[in-house]
């Protein structure tokens, strides 16, 4: 009975690690990949000189909004 809880547990404890690292991993190549899609946004709005509003709704994933303003 007690080898049976052991191994249960183990396997929940590796899931729970295995789980803990796909999360940090998501969570750090969206804020990577958004991060990089802002620097080309406001590279090429400021190529074009054109005014722009940017809005980071979330600072651990960088989601954010983008919007270029009228003259």
């Amino acid at each position: 009975m007690s080898t049976s809880f052991t191994i249960w547990t183990k396997r929940l404890v590796i899931t729970a690690i295995i789980g803990g690292v796909l999360l940090v991993s998501t969570i750090a190549c969206q804020r990577v990949f958004n991060m990089s899609e802002i620097n080309l946004l406001v590279d090429k709005a400021n190529e074009q000189q054109l005014s722009y509003e940017l809005i980071i709704h979330n600072p651990l994933t960088n989601a954010y909004s983008f919007t270029i303003m009228p003259d």
